[in-house]
């Protein structure tokens, strides 16, 4: 069984700490103790309970992130949250809806509190080089048009000691280690209340007017834009300079030896050459 923390995940203390618009917003929040997956739990979902339903839990056991890796998900300190969102589709390219998402959780830390983190194309959220919260946005058809998003979402907020330096092959941190000292014992109820306050209204804009709302917080907090970068891939790596994204939410880089290209799945960062 999972170990339950004294900041124990509460639906009704979320609810408690949402602003009216987000509450009203969230058709069904719940909050699980163990889970494989809170992706995986909405996926699972009858289509007519998935949109606007926030799924929690204190722990996964297969959770997981981009590219078909592992998310280290241990019970006691963390966040995992997914959401269900229907898209109309036809504004924007589905392909910008991570960034958007990006954006609006680097918004939600900022108000926790935090400060020097950025955004690591396509959506991760760093601090210092490691990494502190991953995206992994997934959908399929709807039917008439529309698509069905679940938007998964780990924060890594207090991790239990010792526990990640085993099971995490990439520098990670945790936000407790960043925020004000004042700010360091805030309530992971509180924290996903904030997210979901910059997260629904965002999902909002995104399905009226696409991604240009979020453009200008996008080059706020992109790491990656002027930056040398390598390239991972196919057993191998290229380096090269990054230039920014285009409208369909691609990385535009100048390679090394071969121009400019635009990249829409790739593995990439910044490189300490």
């Amino acid at each position: 069984m999972a170990r339950i923390s004294e900041d124990a995940l509460s639906a009704e203390a979320i609810r408690g700490f949402l602003g009216a618009a987000s509450s009203a917003a969230v058709r069904e929040l719940t909050v699980l103790a163990e889970t494989d997956s809170t992706n995986a739990v909405l996926a699972r979902m009858p289509a007519d309970r998935k949109h606007r339903h926030v799924v929690l839990a204190e722990s996964q056991t297969r959770g997981r992130g981009r590219r078909q890796r592992s998310w280290y998900s241990p019970p006691g300190g963390n966040l995992y949250l997914s959401l269900g969102w229907r898209l109309a589709g036809g504004v924007a390219p589905l392909s910008t809806l991570p960034l958007a998402v990006a954006v609006c959780l680097a918004i939600a830390l900022e108000r926790a509190g935090l400060s020097g983190h950025g955004i690591k194309w396509p959506n991760d959220i760093l601090i210092g080089g490691a990494k502190l919260a991953g995206i992994l946005v997934e959908s399929q058809s709807a039917g008439a048009g529309s698509v069905q998003a679940v938007i998964g979402i780990g924060l890594n907020v207090r991790m239990p000691p010792l526990a990640g330096d085993a099971a995490i092959d990439r520098p990670w941190t945790e936000l407790a280690a960043h925020l004000p000292p004042a700010r360091r014992e805030i309530s992971r109820n509180v924290l996903a209340a904030m997210l979901l306050d910059e997260l629904l209204p965002g999902l909002e804009r995104f399905e009226l007017e696409g991604f240009e709302p979020f453009r200008k917080g996008w080059v706020r907090f992109d790491l990656l834009k002027g930056q040398r970068v390598r390239i991972e891939g196919n057993g191998g790596f290229q380096s090269g300079t990054a230039l920014g994204i285009d409208a369909s939410g691609g990385l535009s880089i100048d390679i090394d030896g071969y121009g400019q290209q635009v990249l829409h799945a790739a593995e990439v960062s910044i490189w300490d050459e």
